[in-house]
């Protein structure tokens, strides 16, 4: 199985959880950079990169990803590790049920599933957060941290994932540094667009 195909299979469990309209609000062809806005119809957020790694906003649209991250040197198809920034399914707004709902799928996929909360606090831009990492297991290989961040009407999260074990405990601080960046964006309504411009 080549790294793209083994990378989209092994992230479709959150990906399900995602909506695959939102993106980065850079042109689709734009080349890696420092930060983008990751948006849906109920909120949208900014994000940089973590120093030593890249933003790209067009290597993951394939598999329904707008914001993708990797290290410096390295491509969406070779980097070990990596992480993608998504928005919930609009049925979402509290990342506490997001995250459960998450969980629950987990465990029913992945025999021997584990998890831990290893962190929460509020981002750069003052929303609130938690990180859970999910140990690789005998069902399920990848490492993975994810962090999920509370928007004002809207769930954010952020996952960093890896096949090997050193690759994940080398980069894994990686994660925070993302989430720190994060700030709220609001999201206007085509209505309130047009209210706004009738004043």
């Amino acid at each position: 199985m080549n790294s793209k195909a083994k990378r989209a299979g092994a992230l479709a469990p959150l990906l399900l959880a995602g909506l695959l309209f939102c993106g980065a609000a850079v042109p689709a062809r734009a080349h890696p950079s420092a930060g983008g806005i990751v948006y849906g119809p109920k909120g949208a957020f900014h994000i940089a990169a973590p120093q030593g790694w890249v933003l790209d906003p067009s290597a993951g649209l394939q598999q329904g990803m707008p914001c993708v991250l990797y290290l410096k040197g390295a491509t969406w198809d070779t980097a070990e590790p990596l992480m993608y920034a998504k928005i919930a399914h609009t049925s979402h707004e509290d990342f506490e049920a997001f995250a459960k709902e998450a969980l629950a799928d987990m465990k029913e996929k992945r025999p021997g599933f584990q998890w831990k909360r290893i962190e929460s606090g509020k981002t750069g831009g003052g929303q609130r957060y938690f990180i859970n990492e999910y140990p690789a297991v005998e069902s399920y290989g990848r490492y993975e941290r994810v962090a999920y961040i509370q928007l004002p009407k809207a769930v954010a999260y952020i996952v960093f994932t890896a096949d090997e074990a050193e690759a994940f405990r080398k980069h894994k601080e990686a994660l925070k540094d993302a989430v720190k960046t994060v700030g709220s964006m609001k999201v206007e309504s085509p209505d309130e667009g047009k209210k706004a411009e009738r004043r």
